[in-house]
């Protein structure tokens, strides 16, 4: 069975190699369409909210836009990156003030076969990989900007919060997972959980999405996992910013007394779409016909605090606990400065997806 594992493993990071290369960093860096979108985002007064969608998640992307309609300073940041071209004339017909360009990934999607075995899993890779280049191409020109997701809530005004400058002497801020309630987070400190971080575009944050570019052509590891190994040199300067300003899912695992200003809600279901957990927990901002909700946008505090009550209910039931070898090999890397905080282990956290 592992010998089949590396295998199917092996076969994932070659496969990903070869489609990557049909799209290059070159390819985007100097794509004319994408050049003239860069050249917006240089003129904008303060660095954009760039969200990357595709037409699997165009409708959560619209519903995010009507949470951001009723903050303030906040639409006139958003950009978009879309990955297929009929998603990108969609936002552009509803949306036609936003700055947007489309990546298209759909001719490389289609060299692959429905019944390539992991194709799912290869495709998800593929898109992380593109918007890995998108980031280093930016950082290259010198542009500033926030990549963010389009299933993540506002349900405070981030963009007063200015972390930009907050933060002046770091090059690179990062959301974090895990949640100070549960225990069996305490061994996953700084993990990176890649749905929300700034980058300050220069040489230094281009190297890093160059090197995160080479280490997922070479490994089966998400990009969040390699931006936290990354992180482990100095030089680089990330910071991981607190929980209580972006959260991850794992906010809706613990109580609700405090709610963060920003949370990006993953799904764990899988009968279940992106939309219909949305709907299922009150995240909906926008009506039938297409107009924003304000009253659904005031009311976002209330139904955070109140979504996802089957989690609430296993708080109580959590029996995490630690055997005394574990302690032992854990106190072992801490006193030998080996791994300390886990973050070779992060790198493994797909190996059992494929």
């Amino acid at each position: 069975m592992l010998s089949v594992h590396l295998f199917r493993q092996r076969n994932i990071i070659q496969t990903v190699n070869e489609v990557s290369q049909k799209l290059s960093f070159e390819d985007i860096h100097n794509d004319y369409d994408f050049v003239q979108f860069s050249e917006q985002l240089k003129v904008m007064e303060k660095p954009p909210y760039i969200v990357f969608y595709d037409s699997s998640n165009l409708d959560i992307f619209l519903n995010h836009i009507c949470n951001l309609e009723f903050i303030p300073g906040a639409l006139p940041r958003l950009v978009a990156v879309s990955f297929d071209t009929s998603s990108h004339m969609i936002l552009q017909e509803k949306y036609p003030k936003i700055p947007s360009v489309v990546i298209d990934l759909d001719p490389i999607k289609d060299t692959l076969p429905e019944a390539y075995e992991n194709r799912r899993y290869i495709i998800y890779q593929l898109v992380l990989l593109t918007r890995t280049r998108i980031c280093a191409s930016l950082a290259l020109r010198g542009i500033s900007f926030w990549a963010m997701q389009q299933d993540s809530l506002w349900i405070e005004n981030f963009d007063s919060m200015q972390l930009e400058d907050r933060y002046p002497d770091e090059y690179m801020l990062f959301d974090t997972v895990g949640n100070e309630q549960l225990p069996e987070y305490s061994r996953m400190h700084g993990w990176i959980c890649g749905s929300t971080f700034f980058i300050r575009g220069n040489p230094t944050t281009h190297q890093f999405f160059m090197q995160l570019d080479s280490f997922m052509r070479m490994h089966q590891s998400p990009d969040s996992s390699i931006m936290t190994y990354l992180c482990g040199h100095r030089n680089y300067r990330c910071h991981r910013l607190p929980r209580w300003i972006i959260s991850s899912s794992d906010y809706f695992r613990g109580t609700r007394e405090n709610t963060p200003v920003m949370i990006q809600v993953d799904s764990d279901q899988k009968d279940e779409t992106k939309m219909e957990l949305f709907q299922r927990a009150n995240f909906i901002f926008r009506h039938e016909n297409g107009t924003c909700d304000r009253r659904a946008v005031h009311k976002l505090r209330d139904a955070v605090r109140l979504a996802f009550p089957e989690k609430l209910r296993l708080l109580g039931q959590n029996t995490y606990a630690e055997s005394i070898y574990k302690r032992l090999h854990y106190l072992y890397k801490h006193i030998f400065n080996v791994d300390r905080y886990n973050n070779k282990v992060f790198l493994t956290v797909h190996y059992t997806l494929i």
